[in-house]
């Protein structure tokens, strides 16, 4: 007799069967009789340019037509040094998110203006 009724005993058990796994599709396929019966698929991806009705100006950009300039608030020797100040004084914290974003832009190539207004 089992100990634990819920369980079977090892001479009872079913044999371990090797499981496929298969990839779904994330659209359907269309076969020819679903397309005859007026079943069409719908795109997933947005192709249409959406503008504002004000200004014309388009509400969302792909990140390949998207353009990213940053403009620095101060010389990066002066957010270095404003870095290495006090973890409590809030200057020091503006300093080092400033120059992780710099470290970001420089590996995203992203535009980066100094305070000048010079390209750097």
């Amino acid at each position: 007799m089992a100990t634990n009724p819920e369980r079977p005993s090892e001479g009872q058990r079913p044999p371990v069967t090797e499981s496929v796994v298969k990839e779904i599709p994330e659209t359907p396929e269309t076969t020819p009789s679903l397309q005859e019966a007026g079943v069409t698929p719908v795109p997933t991806q947005i192709t249409a340019q959406v503008t504002d009705d004000k200004t014309g100006k388009p509400l969302m950009q792909s990140p390949s037509t998207q353009t990213i300039t940053i403009t620095i608030p101060a010389s990066p020797t002066q957010l270095t040094d404003w870095s290495k100040g006090s973890p409590s004084d809030s200057l020091t914290w503006l300093a080092t998110f400033w120059l992780r974003i710099i470290k970001k832009a420089f590996h995203f190539g992203w535009r980066v203006l100094a305070q000048g207004g010079g390209a750097t």
